[in-house]
């Protein structure tokens, strides 16, 4: 949303939405990329949460639970785990919980 759907932005929110869509655009992270322009990381943090209760910004929040689906089908050992993005993670034999819940971390990000 901008000045033309209704919201105003003073130019101090102005100049921090400017910053904030060069951070992203950079693909640096916040830490990064005030450092490198000489800004408080926490500023940069502040004013993104102001932007985003104006509604300027979307939240960005990351899902933190994902709903799957079960199939009984058992097949000698094998798996198969489709997820909602779209990525299956297919292996056989066992495996421990450890290591399915970082696979299935990694992939969900996939995609």
């Amino acid at each position: 949303m901008d000045e033309a759907e209704g919201t105003r932005l003073t130019e101090h929110q102005r100049h921090w939405l400017e910053q904030i869509q060069a951070c992203e655009a950079s693909g640096k992270s916040v830490a990064a990329y005030a450092s490198e322009h000489g800004y408080p990381v926490r500023a940069m943090y502040d004013a993104k949460k102001a932007l985003v209760r104006k509604g300027v910004l979307p939240r960005t929040h990351r899902t933190r639970f994902q709903r799957v689906q079960t199939k009984a089908v058992t097949v000698g050992g094998e798996w198969r785990i489709q997820l909602p993005n779209g990525v299956s993670v297919d292996f056989s034999g066992t495996v421990d919980a450890g290591s399915l819940s970082t696979v299935l971390h990694t992939v969900a990000h996939l995609g």
